[in-house]
Parts: structure tokens; sequence; C-alpha cells
């Protein structure tokens, strides 16, 4: 059967619901002539695209009877979700990621409170171990989100930061979450840092950032008083700049906007020393409702170049090292139905069925986008040292201990498990291992885990220390990925020395 003659029984086939007999017949005569070799392809392809993906997500709104458990995600593939708030037992449907989010609220000049409380909270961290947490939602956005102040964003950043890790040390900490990235409120972000600095005397420990990047006019609503001019983003707390980025209504879906504003927060994170850093972008879509000028098919228009954009964007400069130099490592479109005030809801109620949702047509976009993308592992070494740092002085043999940083710059949510190996010398050339085989496990969206191992006895003398992931080749890394796979490091033994004063910068935020 050519081609033309599939396509023609397909449309049988979708006709085939609700017909008459005679069509019903005709489709099933239509199925029986289906190749064997299609049908199986088929259903091959579906069980190999169908598991959760890390770098895909979603913000779920609450106007949903059961919560998330209303939305059939898996058709998604979604990895992760945020339902702006912080449970102990948040469902995870087909074992997905939750990501609890801490609120804050200013009550005073140098005083916060933060959701859910003391008492609660630290419930729920007990309940999610290991869990990535967003500390604030758009503090910088005045009024309708947490609206706080540089200084005290900082503190609660500081106070909250230092809870969770100790009662969860494998706990990850988000900072930011600002509405968009523009130079307005990069200002805020950086007087985030400077306030941190001034009140602990120490750079502020970032897990990873995360942004927002909507597109919105940015002008001062006390100024102003008037909405038809202030709409979208006001002007962060703390600053006192009239206006910002300055736009039209029509340009809330202005993709090269979207892509100088991603681009602009990594070259932020370069410059203030957070490149080795993860980038989630965790929330962005399309605000503006149909009425506007914004019909489904605009929608997805967008949807579409920007998951193109960050799934395959790299940069070896400003790029995540982990994750092969991406610009982003996850994103989450909003929203799951908030269909009430903003636009790009991925569900609507189903006609046929109370308290039960189906996708709507930007819903259709986005699984159709995702159940193309092929399951990818790509793990590999980013870094090797060997401590005590090179170069040594010795006569006697000493005891070293060679590490790795291992990374997954894959898209399986699942962890992967795999074997490190160490050697003395390329083992491709006879090289010598180093202690024994080190078995690590990791997710990707540039997951990283260290492995280490303890290399006795060695002599002074000049080496090439090399890391090797799974050296049997047991893994299935598709395209590329079995390239990257080793890594080398030299160490030095020196012969002399001579003792210099210790010089050391502080990176000061202006």
């Amino acid at each position: 059967m050519n081609s033309t003659n599939i396509r023609s029984c397909l449309v049988i086939l979708g006709l085939g619901k609700g017909l008459i007999r005679q069509t019903l017949i005709l489709s099933f005569l239509c199925l029986l002539l289906l190749p064997a070799q299609l049908l199986f392809a088929q259903a091959e392809n579906a069980a190999t695209n169908a598991a959760p993906l890390c770098r895909f997500g979603v913000n779920a709104t609450h106007n949903a009877s059961n919560g998330i458990t209303d939305f059939d995600l898996a058709s998604l593939r979604v990895g992760w979700y945020i339902d702006y708030q912080a449970k102990a037992a948040a469902p995870r449907p087909n074992g997905i990621q939750y990501t609890p989010m801490i609120r804050l609220k200013q009550t005073g000049a140098n005083t916060y409170s933060y959701s859910p409380n003391s008492n609660t909270l630290k419930n729920v961290i007990a309940k999610n171990p290991g869990a990535e947490w967003l500390i604030g939602n758009e503090p910088d956005r005045r009024m309708l989100q947490d609206d706080m102040e540089p200084a005290l964003y900082a503190k609660a950043y500081h106070d909250l930061y230092k809870l969770i890790k100790q009662l969860d040390p494998t706990a990850k900490i988000l900072a930011g979450s600002i509405v968009q990235p523009t130079p307005l409120r990069l200002q805020y972000l950086d007087l985030v840092l400077k306030s941190y600095q001034a009140l602990f005397n120490d750079w502020m420990p970032v897990d990873a950032w995360s942004i927002h990047n909507f597109i919105l006019f940015e002008a001062s609503c006390d100024l102003y008083g008037d909405p038809q001019i202030c709409w979208g983003a006001d002007i962060p707390p703390g600053i006192s700049a009239i206006d910002g980025l300055r736009i039209n209504v029509d340009d809330n879906d202005r993709f090269d906007l979207f892509v100088e504003q991603i681009i602009r927060f990594r070259q932020w994170m370069l410059s203030r020393g957070y490149r080795n850093t993860p980038l989630y972008l965790t929330e962005y879509g399309v605000l503006m409702p149909a009425d506007y000028g914004f019909p489904e098919s605009r929608v997805n228009t967008f949807m579409t170049k920007t998951f193109d954009y960050l799934l395959n964007t790299s940069d070896p400069t400003t790029g995540y090292p982990a994750d092969n130099n991406r610009l982003v490592q996850r994103l989450s479109w909003y929203s799951t139905n908030d269909s009430i005030a903003f636009n790009g809801y991925l569900f609507e109620p189903s006609p046929s069925q109370q308290n039960s949702f189906q996708l709507s047509l930007m819903g259709q976009n986005y699984a159709n986008y995702t159940k193309n993308i092929t399951d990818a592992v790509d793990i590999y070494p980013v870094s090797v040292s060997v401590a005590p740092a090179a170069p040594l002085i010795s006569q006697a043999p000493v005891t070293l201990t060679v590490s790795a940083v291992i990374a997954n710059g894959g898209n399986n949510l699942a962890p992967i498990t795999t074997t490190v190996r160490f050697y003395v010398g390329d083992p491709t050339q006879g090289g010598k291992q180093i202690g024994s085989d080190q078995i690590v496990s990791l997710a990707g969206c540039g997951t990283t885990v260290n492995a280490k191992v303890v290399w006795k006895n060695v002599a002074a003398n000049n080496y090439d220390v090399f890391a090797v992931v799974d050296p049997n080749n047991q893994v299935n890394e598709p395209g590329s990925g079995e390239s990257n796979n080793k890594r080398q490091q030299s160490l030095f033994f020196a012969t002399s020395s001579v003792y210099l004063p210790i010089l050391t910068r502080t990176l000061v935020v202006q």
C-alpha cells in the first residue's frame, strides 16, 4: 500500500467515529489493509517516545476540582510541574517531579512572612527529599505577586536557603523568578546580590536561577495611575525608574524579544559568576487573550518556535557546561487551564463530561511537539580534578584523590545508571585503571554527580589522568553521545618552589 492509500485509510478511520454502520465497516476493512509493519512501527514509536521529558514542564492553575490529576499530563510528556504551593504529598502522575514554591510577603520595612509557615514547611521539606525549591514568585512584581524590596528578598532567600539545606542537604534552591529579564529587572537582581553581600558578607549561593520570560510593558503605575499606560509588569520595588521596556500589546509574542531576554540573562549570569549554574524558565507563554488578536494558531506558532530555540540553542561562552552549553535547562509553559483572563491554556473543559478536561488546540500543539522527541541520554565527564591540587612537590609517594564531575545532557527524567572509570594514561593506549569502578545514577537536563577514587603510592612525576564514562558502552547514547565520554587532566610534580604572597579578589556588584 503506498503512502497515498495509507493517508486515505487514516482519514476514513478518523471519520469512522459516530458515523453510519457502512462507514464503520469500511473503516474496519481499511484497517485490515494496513501493512503489519506500519502498525508495529507506530506502536514501537509510541512506546519509545512516551516517557516524561525532564526539559518540559507546565504551570498548574487551581481552577480544577482535583488539581493536577484532572489533566492528562502523560499526553504532554511533561517531566515536572509548578502549582505555586509547597505540598507535603503533592501528586506525581507518571512519576513526574513536583517543584514546591515558598511564597513571600513583605510585612514591614525590614520584615517578611512566608507560606507555608515554619512548622508546615519543615514537614513539607521532610516529605520532599531532594526537591528543587522556588523561593518566591515574581518578587519584582508590585502588588499582584510577592512584591519584595531587593534587600528583603536577599534576607528571605538567605533564611530559607539555610533552613531547607539544614533539613535536607540534597535539596536544590532556585533564586529569582523575575517577571522578565529586562535591564530594569536585572538591576533589581543586582540589588539583591549587593544586599546579600552586605548583609551576610558572602556570595549568594544559588543552585539554579529561575526566570519567567514574558514580554510585558514596564511603566510606573504609581506615576501614571492609568492601567492603559502602565499595563504589564510595572516597575520593580526598590527601583526609582519611571519607564522600562516600552512595547505594544501586539508584541506579547515577539520571538526576537523572547530570545534577546534569554541571551541577556545568560550574559548576566556569566558576568556575575554564575555560568556554571543551571537556568530554569519556570513560567512563560502568551498571556494576551484571543480577542486581543492572539488566536490559538498564533499562540502555537510562538510555542513551537520557543520550544525549538530552548531545546537546541547553546553557547560555548555563556551556556551551561553540564548541559552541552545549552542556555536553558528546563521550561514550564503557562498554563494548564487558566483561561479566564489569559491565553496559552493547554486544557479546556470537556463538552461531554462534567468536571473533565480535554486538550485545547494549544495543548494538542504541545502534545504533537513532544511526542516526536526521541528519548536521549548523553552522560559525560565535565571536568577532572586531583587533590591536593597540582603542582605537587614530593620525592616520596603520596596519596591523591581523583574526582570527576559527571553530567547528563540528555532529556531523560528517570535516572540512568552507569560506570565511571579512572585511568593514569590514555586507556586506548594501555593506560592503567586507578581504583575501582564507580557507579553513578543521574537524570538528564544537566544533572551532575561527583565520582572519585583514591590513588595511592603516587611517585613524583608528570601524569595524564583520564575519566571515562560508560567504558563498556552499555548505555545507549544516540547520535554523538558516545564521543564525549572521556576527559583528561594533566598532573605535574614540581622540582622546586617559590613562595609568593596570596592575593584575593572579591567581585562587588555595583
